[in-house]
């Protein structure tokens, strides 16, 4: 909510400070470029800010700090994966038959299922993490994976240890694990990330300007966001304010608009 009300807020001061509209110099993506007059297409607008197709959006320097630009580097780094599931609780009493794969030490177990490509990272010892009905986050690991021909997917059996009265025989609690990796992912701040209706985007460093590049994103951890394609080592990414950016860019082609 914080974040809400602030992109917002950012949006009503510079607005309001420097009157931006498309009548000011921001032309539409559609329109024609200019005669070749060696002019470069490229507007400036009253407001500090102009956007071109192909280049992205150019902002002044006082209009960066009226904004609060704030950038980062593309990085690499060994970003845990996290696997959600959801898990039914077996209840306080309950203990495998097979006690040498028994993690005997937690007093609560359950088990959720996960298809074969998420089950075929999840390994014994893990730790995970469970959501309580009250918003409790409580500490376990997993204790065993196998898989159910029946059901065509893999059983996953969690342990809780000290988990008391905080979880019900029978309940159904959301479990994320957390998947150390072996090799360094490229990542992002969570923050860059832009999602709309149109796809997964963020605005990287283009030059002078910023220019909104489609990305795929990965896993999640840490407030990092996995990037699978769309930027490379060396790039950087504008992580406030996202929003921002983009109404101002739908705002020159569109005439406003948001995102979903």
């Amino acid at each position: 909510m914080m974040k809400f009300f602030r992109c917002w807020a950012c949006v009503g001061v510079f607005f309001i400070l420097v009157g931006l509209s498309v009548g000011c110099g921001l032309r539409e993506s559609g329109a024609p470029e200019p005669e070749a007059n060696g002019d470069t297409g490229h507007e400036e607008s009253p407001s500090g800010a102009s956007f071109k197709a192909g280049r992205g959006i150019t902002l002044t320097e006082e209009t960066r700090k009226i904004l609060g630009v704030e950038i980062a580097d593309v990085a690499e780094e060994k970003l845990p994966q996290r696997v959600r599931l959801n898990v039914q609780i077996f209840g306080e009493t309950h203990r495998f038959p097979s006690l040498d794969r028994d993690h005997t030490g937690c007093d609560v177990h359950g088990s959720g299922l996960l298809s074969e490509d998420k089950a075929a990272i999840v390994k014994s010892g893990q730790q995970l993490k469970l959501l309580t009905a009250s918003g409790e986050t409580l500490d376990g690991l997993v204790v065993r994976a196998q898989k159910t021909p029946a059901l065509g997917e893999t059983e996953v059996v969690i342990g809780v240890t000290s988990a008391g009265a905080k979880l019900q025989e029978g309940e159904f609690v959301a479990a994320e694990i957390l998947v150390p990796r072996d090799k360094a992912v490229l990542t992002v701040p969570a923050s860059a990330l832009l999602r709309t209706a149109e796809g997964t985007f963020v605005y990287a460093v283009n030059g002078p300007a910023y220019y909104r590049t489609a990305i795929q994103p990965g896993g999640e951890a840490d407030g990092k966001i996995e990037i699978a394609e769309g930027l490379f080592t060396g790039d950087q990414v504008v992580t406030e304010p996202v929003e921002t950016l983009w109404l101002i860019e739908l705002r020159a082609t569109k005439g406003g608009g948001h995102s979903h």
